[in-house]
């Protein structure tokens, strides 16, 4: 059963809308792995009439469902727009599982909204799918994420740069509530602004109910922070570049949202931006720590008539004291070190200025470190092109192993253990979305399941655990994605 909590929020933060649905739509894909964690029975005809929008479908006349689109604010590119909302999504409900975690189910290309604004509320075949594989790689690689239940197709078409066959997509995650959603409510005033500070408590952060205000909206002012911080670290060490990183698309649980012009690195660019709409870089790989604490500081100016200067100056110190502790824990399980010493973070920085003067497969090189000073180093070294810039790195690389005292065993362990054999780069994702156009999906459910297995070989996959060609590397997308 779908319960609708949201509804309890005031009506100033959503409007009822019911889906455009789609025509003779197909079930394409199914997340099977996900159904099973939270304990979802829906059957596939059932799971097809909520994916294309029928819900008037007589398969889901036991769900009383008020499907609404979410009103919110925020930042996009540096400006405010008081204009935003749920343009062509519409939140179904929430499912609860066995252990009464709620998830909820949001579905994607729904058609018009009243937040639409000159859009026409649909998604593209090419987009959904593209949010399936990097939602569950991203959860394959153990980086807090949204999820993809399930898509559907049909043969309407829709235009985008070229006409597209439209579609539509389920996400689930236990929150949609989004930093723009305080930003909504501060601008609605203080009445309104603690009953969605109360509503999230309540629902997402229950630990803080007992505490009075400021506490409570001081706590979860810096546990957002703090989750942010992490997601941000764990982002830059899987080498992924987000592209779209307004206040709007940022989760207060810390989580990855919206996917549209995203990335993983071919050859490592420390300013890698993926979206060719971004033409000053602001959302370049290389700021996405500082755009992560500057949108914590616009979540934290929501809180200005509940807390003061030094609550809010607290709560964004624990995103850059919690960056930095995650960023290099995360970074130095990448070359097979457990513990933190003070120069670790200069022996990473240096690497990173070395892989990025020399263009070096980012992903490739962590995988193939565990080779190093192996009989099959080779395959390491073949990377470099210029192998003799980095023989001083590794001399200290060398030293530093030393000093943590592991066996070349463990270390080999550690760094295969945090280092992906596959990962989804945007040539594999095109040309997975290119089959799915032509009627084979068989691809997308092959790639699905190894990316829930990333740091195994995967024999079937070998051909792309090789490096790209250069026809292959580098390719950008817009926010049409």
């Amino acid at each position: 059963m779908l319960q609708h909590p949201y509804l309890e929020l005031p009506k100033s933060f959503f409007q009822p809308v019911w889906p455009e649905p789609q025509q003779n739509a197909r079930l394409v894909a199914v997340n099977r792995a996900l159904m099973q964690e939270i304990d979802c029975d829906l059957s596939d005809e059932q799971l097809l009439a909520l994916t294309a929008g029928q819900l008037e479908d007589a398969s889901l006349a036991e769900f009383d469902l008020q499907p609404l689109a979410q009103k919110y604010t925020g930042h996009q590119f540096g400006y405010y727009n008081p204009d935003l909302g749920d343009g062509r999504g519409v939140l179904l409900g929430r499912w609860e599982d066995k252990n009464g975690q709620a998830w909820d189910f949001h579905l994607k290309g729904a058609g018009r909204t009243p937040y639409s604004r000159r859009g026409d509320g649909r998604a593209v075949l090419r987009s959904v799918i593209r949010e399936y594989l990097a939602s569950e790689a991203l959860y394959g690689l153990g980086v807090p994420t949204t999820r993809a239940l399930s898509i559907a197709t049909s043969n309407e078409q829709v235009q985008r740069e070229t006409f597209e066959p439209r579609a539509s997509l389920i996400r689930v995650t236990p929150s949609h509530i989004r930093f723009g959603h305080f930003q909504w409510a501060a601008s609605k005033g203080p009445a309104t602004f603690e009953f969605l500070t109360n509503f999230v408590v309540e629902h997402h952060y229950p630990e803080l109910q007992s505490l009075e205000e400021p506490q409570r909206s001081a706590a979860l002012l810096k546990t957002v922070c703090e989750r942010t911080a992490v997601l941000m670290a764990k982002w830059q060490a899987v080498g992924f570049n987000h592209g779209v990183m307004n206040s709007d698309n940022m989760s207060i649980l810390g989580e990855t949202f919206d996917f549209g012009p995203y990335a993983f690195f071919d050859d490592f660019q420390i300013e890698y931006i993926c979206n060719h709409s971004d033409y000053e870089g602001r959302y370049a790989y290389n700021q996405q720590p500082k755009i992560g604490v500057t949108n914590c500081q616009l979540l934290a100016h929501a809180f200005d008539k509940v807390l003061d200067e030094a609550a809010q100056n607290e709560a964004l110190e624990a995103f850059v004291e919690t960056y930095n502790r995650q960023y290099i824990d995360e970074m130095n399980r990448k070359i097979g070190l457990q513990t933190v010493q003070p120069d670790d973070k200069n022996l990473i920085g240096d690497l990173l200025v070395l892989m990025d003067q020399h263009r070096v497969d980012f992903s490739l090189f962590f995988r193939r470190l565990a080779k190093w000073n192996q009989p099959d180093e080779g395959e390491l070294m073949t990377l470099l092109n210029q192998p003799g810039a980095f023989v001083d790195w590794f001399q200290r690389y060398d030293a530093r192993l030393q000093q943590e005292g592991i066996s070349e065993s463990e270390r080999q362990q550690r760094i295969l253990a945090a280092n992906p054999a596959i990962v989804l780069r945007n040539y594999i994702a095109q040309g997975i979305i290119e089959a799915a156009e032509n009627g084979d999906y068989q691809p997308l459910e092959q790639w699905v399941e190894a990316l829930h297995s990333p740091f195994e070989e995967h024999p079937g996959l070998a051909e792309f655990q090789k490096p790209p060609s250069s026809e292959q590397k580098g390719l950008q997308l817009s926010c049409s994605s």
